[in-house]
């Protein structure tokens, strides 16, 4: 009898194995309307989930390929839904982020999607992001391990600048305004593990408006302008000449002007804000302290500001 009991009590537990086994492959169905919340998915070894996503999604490189190819769908250019090509694809789930997106979540969810939608104002809540998205696609202890590990090694590198000289730092989102980084985003965290001081970082507020005066009148150390990428066309967009900022009412009184620590950052890597947040991290440790940190591998040296006018 006991023999009995333990072969159907092994032939339970083997049950119980396959039955979460088949639930943890199961094939989802996914559309992102974000290039960092497509990255998240792929670097979850889950990208053939991924069935629709942006013009601009493009990291990893197999995301390119898979959209080229035409398995994955180009359902977004970030301005412009394609709700009935969304529909066809028939997903069990969608994600959006941004309150760019909010309008667009809300069409969604009315329409009986689940969407699961961020707005990161810290970086605990980037990995608290790629944690829920990892449990919603059933890589759930893959998303705890990776997040588990960018925590150790942020540790890590601000063990090491922390004891560096504090670098104060004006992080401009876009010169028409222009756009700032407030206390609440992400970058602000960035800033600050990366021995750096956000001028704004008193500011209750993600991402505002300030003005030329008022930088000029907190005398930044360094100054950091974004570039990024044209999706399909090739070359660059949104470049902020250097020159340009230089040439501003009264700039000329300001520390990064003055040292010439006007820099370009690269914004699909900064304001990416999943996976590669360690790396970019790093990253801007070593445009605010090439001195004492190093310059990250696979990085583009968009920093040495060659583009001047």
């Amino acid at each position: 009898m006991k023999q009995l009991f333990d072969i159907r009590r092994r032939f339970f537990l083997l049950a119980l194995l396959l039955l979460g086994l088949s639930i943890s492959s199961a094939q989802h169905r996914v559309v992102s309307l974000s290039p960092t919340l497509t990255e998240i998915v792929y670097e979850l070894n889950a990208g053939e989930f991924i069935v629709g996503c942006t013009t601009f999604c493009d990291t990893p490189a197999k995301v390119s390929e898979d959209r080229n190819s035409g398995r994955v769908k180009e359902v977004s250019d970030f301005n412009h839904t394609n709700f009935p090509l969304i529909d066809s694809l028939k997903p069990d789930l969608i994600l959006t982020d941004t309150d760019f997106q909010r309008k667009v979540t809300e069409e969604l969810r009315a329409k009986g999607y689940k969407v699961l939608h961020y707005v990161p104002s810290s970086l605990d809540d980037v990995f608290k992001s790629i944690e829920e998205i990892g449990d919603a696609i059933g890589k759930g202890e893959l998303a705890r391990q990776q997040t588990d590990g960018f925590r150790k090694r942020i540790q890590e590198i601000s063990a090491k600048t922390s004891k560096l000289p504090k670098v104060r730092v004006y992080m401009e989102i876009n010169h028409i305004g222009p756009w700032a980084v407030g206390k609440r985003s992400p970058l602000n965290d960035l800033m600050i593990y990366a021995g750096g001081e956000n001028i704004y970082g008193d500011v209750e507020k993600g991402v505002f408006m300030t003005s030329n005066g008022d930088i000029v009148a907190k005398n930044p150390d360094v100054i950091l302008s974004p570039i990024w990428k044209k999706a399909k066309l090739g070359g660059y967009d949104g470049i902020t000449p250097l020159g340009e900022i230089y040439g501003r009412k009264d700039f000329d009184k300001i520390k990064a002007v003055q040292d010439s620590r006007v820099l370009y950052y690269d914004s699909a890597l900064l304001k990416h804000e999943g996976p590669r947040q360690v790396l970019a991290i790093l990253k801007l440790a070593y445009l605010l302290h090439p001195e004492a940190c190093e310059n990250p591998a696979g990085t583009i040296p968009w920093e040495l500001g060659r583009i001047i006018y």
